[in-house]
């Protein structure tokens, strides 16, 4: 398919607007692809454990009571645990985010999916942005450096022409009293 575009005559060539036809469509970060929903048929392929945590927030409590929640995708042996907050139910919700995705990512044979790429490319460009508006400060600051060194350089050899066209009329007159 891509030898197909890139044999294709390109809309430069035919006096259109360039347009790549391989570029990614631009995404607005509130217009992002859908993240990988948990369903009710994951759930019969899910085994799940509750085991005491180790370290993070919580102090004393997480040593004490099985709040961290480990899922093991049984067909696909994937397996996500999730210690992040003191709750049971706040950490079985999060991983049962975490392995959605994590088995999205595994159906669509361990290449990301579209939303890991639409933010890779939302990063990507905030980034060019961010860039862009740098080399354009730095640009201006250094227009107005040299705007000012080109004023002062117009300033003192209009100093100089007047001290020697003066100087110049001076000297006229003391040759005369000698």
């Amino acid at each position: 398919m891509l030898r197909f575009l890139h044999s294709m005559p390109s809309a430069c060539h035919l006096n259109l607007r360039c347009f790549h036809l391989t570029c990614a469509t631009f995404i607005k970060r509130t217009k992002l692809p859908p993240r990988p929903k948990w369903t009710p048929e994951l759930e019969n392929e899910v085994q799940e454990k509750f085991l005491h945590g180790g370290s993070g927030a919580g102090g004393q409590k997480i040593n004490k009571c099985n709040s961290k929640v480990q899922l093991q995708h049984i067909p696909s042996g994937l397996i996500v645990e999730c210690q992040e907050t003191r709750s049971r139910e706040q950490n079985r919700h999060i991983a049962r985010k975490k392995l959605a995705h994590k088995i999205a990512i595994w159906k669509n044979g361990g290449n990301p999916i579209e939303r890991d790429v639409a933010l890779v490319e939302l990063a990507r460009k905030s980034k060019q942005a961010k860039t862009r508006k740098s080399r354009g400060k730095h640009r201006q600051i250094q227009e107005n450096i040299l705007a000012e060194k080109r004023k002062q350089d117009e300033e003192d050899k209009k100093l100089i022409k007047q001290l020697l066209s003066g100087e110049s009329g001076d000297t006229g007159a003391h040759n005369s009293s000698l």
